[in-house]
Parts: C-alpha cells; sequence; structure tokens
C-alpha cells in the first residue's frame, strides 16, 4: 500500500510498464460555472457552503476545460502504459464535461467502454430536476476481464455527510464496488487524485494492493492515517 506525495503525472512516470489491474479516480471536475471566466474565478463550486467554510478550496478545481483536458489526456496516455492488456480505468465526472473528458481520453488510446451512474439516493443543490447522481466513465486498455458480474452500471450508494475527510470525497462502500469489478483479488489499483485514501481504505479491505498519488501534503497526511487506522493491520499490503 504505497500513498505518495507527488504530481500524479511524475509519480506515475517513475512506474514500470504493465503493473497496474485498474486505474480508478476522482480527478477534479472544473464545471461550476456557465463561462470559462467565471469557473476559473470560482472558489467553491458545487459545495456546499458549511463545506467551503471547513475545507475551504483545492489546488486544481478551477482549472477551465483546456486545462483539465490537457491533464486528463497525459494522465490516460501513462496509465495506458501502466495497465495490463486486461485493464479498465475508472473515472468520476460531472456530467457537463463528459462531452471534453471522453474524447481526450480515448485519444491516448484507452476504449470508451460504458458510462455508471452513481445514483446517491437524495437531491442535491438547485431548482428544477435537482441532480442526484454523479457519472464514471469506464474505459478499457485492451481485452478488459471482469471480477463481479453481478453488479449493473446504476450504483446506489448515499453522499457522504458533513463528517468528511475531503470536499468531494467518495464513499468507501461505492469505491469499493467498482474495485469489485475490475480489479482481482490481490491486484493493484492506481489512483492518480488520490485526495483523502479512499481508494487505498476500499482495496485494503478487500485484499487489494494500491498505489495513491496526492500533490496535496494535508490530504497525504490524512489518507496515510486512515489506512492506519481505518484497516486492519493484516490488510495492509
Amino acid at each position: 500500500m504505497q500513498i505518495l506525495h507527488d504530481d500524479c503525472l511524475n509519480a506515475m512516470r517513475q512506474l514500470p510498464d504493465g503493473c497496474i489491474d485498474a486505474v480508478i479516480t476522482d480527478p477534479p471536475y472544473c464545471s461550476g460555472s456557465v463561462s470559462e471566466a467565471s469557473r476559473s474565478a470560482a472558489k467553491g463550486q458545487g459545495l456546499r457552503s458549511e463545506n467551503i467554510n471547513r475545507f475551504g478550496w483545492f489546488v486544481g478545481d478551477n482549472m477551465g476545460t483546456a486545462g483539465l483536458v490537457f491533464l486528463l489526456r497525459a494522465m490516460a496516455f501513462e496509465s495506458i502504459r501502466l495497465l495490463k492488456k486486461s485493464g479498465s480505468m475508472l473515472v468520476f465526472c460531472d456530467w457537463r464535461m463528459v462531452p471534453n473528458i471522453a474524447p481526450a481520453i480515448e485519444s491516448a488510446g484507452l476504449r470508451y467502454q460504458n458510462m455508471i451512474i452513481w445514483d446517491k439516493g437524495s437531491m442535491g443543490l438547485g431548482t428544477g430536476f435537482r441532480a442526484q447522481h454523479e457519472v464514471v466513465l469506464h474505459f478499457t486498455a485492451g481485452s478488459p476481464e471482469y471480477y463481479d458480474k453481478g453488479l449493473g452500471n446504476v450504483l446506489k450508494c448515499r453522499r457522504i455527510g458533513a463528517d468528511r475527510y475531503h470536499q468531494t470525497e467518495k464513499p468507501v462502500e461505492l469505491i469499493e464496488q467498482l474495485i469489485r469489478v475490475v480489479c482481482p483479488p490481490g491486484g493493484v489499483v492506481l489512483d492518480p487524485f488520490g485526495g483523502s485514501g479512499t481508494t487505498a481504505v476500499a482495496a485494503a479491505n478487500l485484499g487489494r494492493d494500491a498505489i495513491c498519488i496526492e500533490r496535496s501534503a494535508e490530504h497525504v497526511a490524512t489518507a496515510r492515517r486512515r489506512v492506519a487506522t481505518e484497516v486492519q493491520p493484516d490488510l495492509v499490503g
């Protein structure tokens, strides 16, 4: 189990070819405004005020669309080198950014395989058809293998409440559902945008190994603490 304090592209370049079974990651969404100028100036896109007050904002999530596309395309190029030929990459995404992100990642050589919907079970902010879901884009490196064939592409899992470690933290239970499908027991999951370590915790719970990369020193410390305290010692590789 590795929690690396680094830029994702730099850290990924240090890893050997074909060492990863699955990439599962939750990158910046960069989708909170109606124009590029207002997006770049935003201080809390899509977050409730109490979470902004508690966590502040974080580096990277007020990039423009071009910046996000450049970053994720570069990440995808490294991912296809690292993935085994049977491997998958799952990328969380806001629905507004799908038309930009999907072709950018495809252009790195990955196949756009499916779209997974996370049903959070309750509505978010806004008016009129208030959002209750997020999207996970599924890409494959070659001929994919699946290790749990009993899961559909709509996953129901309640969102995390106010007691959280990260501004956009995902539930461990949700990440576990994804891991079961695309990573074999004993396999290795890579999370290039590791945040507070949810992917590492989920992987350890299921008997998988994980490499999580995070550029924020504060979140790296949180991730390492979570792995040390939330995971049974015999499950940490």
